[in-house]
């Protein structure tokens, strides 16, 4: 029997899966974490890493907070698809390649970084419309792309105290750069596969943009609690690619930041991620 309750709501025509414990205790507060799935993938693919999680939780003593893990399908992913081709790559094969893998990877990132500060808005009133339940606060994890989104909220929305982006990257400048320069895709000027609208967006809204460096609360980062993990042989999403950022990243004494680049690991959550996320949960989140 498993230890944890779904819930299918439809959150102002956007459905979204509800996780909980079956042991929930209705007179602590609620964390709420959402969690998304990658590029390709669709929320049904997360839903045993979800109860990985609640498990490993439930080996800890008493938490002082309840957990709720909110996850949905990207823009253009599972029950949202629109068009298949929008979430491929480049590829040699011109029948294969996405022309606009560029813009789309970003679009969806960042549309989805959006819909997460739209269900903070909105998600309180269908879980408990009568204040049934006090929600103690909010946080975000994410897979490769569910990771990017994760990072772009951390830099956008204050309400995202937490952050614990798996295989992502918040440089994506760097990271599409280097994935365009296989294709022989420059960055250098404006073009189909990088338009100038596109690009300017990018420089403006993406992390690296903010005063991410800077010790005070100017910087979105200052005081939040952040779980970076990631893969040491990832070639899709390589290390290299965030190590800048995460190693510059200042969250202040209030903050938190944990950076764990599991060795022999490729572009996958291993098992010791999921742990590592839950004793952060435990430790730095819920026990606390």
């Amino acid at each position: 029997m498993s230890s944890v309750n779904k819930e299918i709501l439809n959150v102002g025509g956007l459905p979204v899966q509800v996780f909980s414990s079956v042991k929930h205790n209705t007179s602590k507060p609620v964390f709420i974490l959402f969690f998304l799935h990658g590029r390709m993938g669709k929320a049904d693919d997360i839903e045993n890493a979800i109860k990985i999680v609640y498990d490993n939780l439930a080996g800890y003593a008493e938490l002082k907070q309840d957990l709720v893990v909110v996850s949905f399908d990207h823009r253009n992913h599972g029950g949202r698809l629109i068009d298949n081709k929008a979430n491929l790559g480049w590829d040699e094969d011109e029948s294969k390649t996405n022309i606009r893998h560029g813009i789309d990877m970003f679009a969806i990132q960042d549309g989805s970084s959006r819909d997460v500060s739209f269900l903070v808005d909105y998600l309180p009133a269908y879980l408990y419309p009568e204040s049934e339940r006090k929600i103690s606060g909010w946080g975000l994890a994410g897979i490769s792309l569910g990771g990017h989104s994760t990072w772009t909220t951390l830099a956008r929305d204050p309400r995202i105290q937490v952050g614990i982006p798996i295989i992502g990257c918040p440089d994506y400048l760097t990271l599409i750069s280097k994935r365009a320069e296989q294709f022989g895709i420059s960055l250098d000027s404006a073009s189909k596969y990088f338009p100038e609208s596109v690009l300017t967006l990018i420089k403006k809204e993406a992390p690296p943009a903010t005063p991410y460096l800077v010790e005070d609360v100017s910087n979105p980062f200052f005081g939040k609690k952040i779980l970076v993990l990631s893969g040491a042989a990832d070639p899709l999403v390589p290390w290299f690619a965030s190590e800048s950022f995460v190693e510059g990243l200042k969250v202040g004494p209030n903050g938190y930041k944990k950076v764990v680049v599991q060795p022999d690991t490729g572009h996958t959550v291993a098992p010791e991620m999921l742990k590592e996320l839950a004793v952060f949960l435990e430790g730095v989140v819920l026990g606390v």
